[in-house]
């Protein structure tokens, strides 16, 4: 038993002076060495510090007031403190397990110190971008997120928080081996008593009528009810407007009454988001033409089971629905006739040419599908909004407001986008049903 102990003794001794001897010392970074959430303990030289340098080369996400700017971290500053890291290693002769090691410093492991950062070249940094974010008080701020606005006055300072670059143990914090991403909060400051002022000078002005369409009916909301829609709320010293969901809800539903039937029939909650948004967007950038067109539920007259394949416009609805093997593929918003009312009645489509023109001021008229006459004398059919070319060479379009209501000389308008669909999905000799 001595013997096999003996034995057993100098084998290991064997191993141990072989292995010191004939093996190149490795360099291995010592435990509890980490960098964010890299953890580089264990790790060989070469395979640590290639992790650490894909940190300090790939770009670093600086988000802000809706904005996104890619730099690197040398760009603005940060680099690593190469001396620092070397230290926090230490040599063995043996690796796995590590053996006869020593360490290249006994000094502490301090994560942060593995930053070099240069504060100076930081902070002018975020100097150039707070001169950037200059263009808020330019102009007016809304959020999808709660259907808000605000503005500023000209005297408005804006400032980034720089509480993640505010030493190296915060910049420690974001580091990581996937897609760093840094957001920086804005904040404003404003004289309250101007500000308020300019805030209630933008609601005056997207107060103005709003025109929305409730099937084929054109309706104007006055002003003193678009006002009754927001309501101001002062918030962390500034003056912000808020769009009520609830009371553009009571308004639409006061409407229902008197607008709905069995062919229309709103989709409030729809109805409600699209008010609030034309409103939101007026805030933004103080346009007030543009029209809303209420969603509807709309029920087409017909199953699909007419034709293999045709068209159906319900002119209550100022809808197209287009038919193909039994099923409906297909709804559209249209704009049926003004001056002379599109005729009810059982059509097909007579043609295509991509582009005709009524000689009644001289329309031009895209993608036109010719289905039938007015009074057995005037053509009319499906075409994309038209426009006009006076005797200067200028053109006109027709408003994109008309869409949803009656608005043509009797043929059937689609946006442009829409009408060229149609022209190239529609066959000479498909059935058209219109209904009053």
């Amino acid at each position: 038993m001595k013997v096999k102990l003996a034995l057993l003794f100098v084998s290991l001794v064997t191993f141990l002076a072989v292995s010191y001897f004939d093996q190149k010392p490795t360099t291995i970074f010592k435990p509890n060495v980490r960098l964010g959430t890299i953890d580089l303990s264990g790790k060989s030289w070469p395979e640590g510090t290639a992790l650490i340098n894909g940190i300090f080369t790939k770009p670093v996400y600086l988000n802000t007031q809706n904005t996104s700017r890619a730099v690197t971290f040398p760009e603005i500053g940060i680099s690593l403190n190469r001396d620092r890291l070397f230290r926090y290693t230490r040599v063995c002769r043996v690796i796995t397990p590590p053996l006869f090691c020593k360490n290249t410093s006994n000094e502490p492991v301090i994560a942060d110190e593995l930053l070099a950062v240069n504060f100076a070249k930081l902070d002018a940094y975020l100097d150039s971008l707070e001169t950037e974010l200059a263009y808020i008080k330019n102009n007016n701020i809304i959020n999808f997120d709660d259907y808000s606005f605000r503005t500023l006055s000209p005297d408005a300072v804006i400032k980034i928080d720089r509480s993640p670059f505010a030493d190296r143990a915060a910049i420690a914090k974001v580091i990581n081996e996937e897609r760093i991403k840094i957001d920086l909060a804005v904040e404003t400051e404003d004289d309250f008593d101007l500000q308020h002022t300019e805030t209630q000078a933008l609601i005056d002005k997207i107060t103005t009528p709003l025109l929305i369409k409730y099937g084929g009916t054109p309706i104007y909301v006055p002003k003193e009810q678009m006002a009754a829609f927001i309501y101001t709320q002062e918030i962390n010293g500034l003056m912000h407007g808020f769009i009520s969901a609830s009371r553009i809800e009571t308004y639409l539903k006061e409407l229902m009454p008197k607008y709905e039937s069995d062919d229309v029939k709103l989709l409030l909650t729809d109805a409600v988001t699209a008010v609030r948004r034309a409103i939101l967007y007026r805030a933004a950038d103080e346009q007030v033409n543009q029209a809303v067109i209420l969603p509807i539920e709309g029920l087409p007259r017909t199953n699909g089971e007419l034709h293999d394949a045709y068209l159906e416009v319900v002119k209550p609805q100022q809808r197209l629905y287009r038919f193909e093997h039994g099923k409906l593929v297909k709804t559209y918003i249209v704009s049926t006739g003004l001056t002379w009312d599109t005729p009810a009645g059982a059509y097909k489509v007579l043609g295509k040419q991509k582009m005709t023109i009524s000689y009644f001021g001289n329309w031009y008229m895209p993608y036109y599908l010719p289905i039938g006459k007015i009074f057995n004398t005037y053509q009319f059919g499906f075409h994309a909004i038209p426009y006009h070319m006076d005797a200067a060479g200028n053109i006109y379009s027709r408003d994109e407001n008309t869409m949803g209501s009656p608005a043509t000389g009797g043929c059937i308008q689609l946006r442009y986008e829409e009408a060229k669909e149609l022209f190239e999905w529609a066959k000479i000799g498909i059935p058209v049903y219109v209904y009053d």
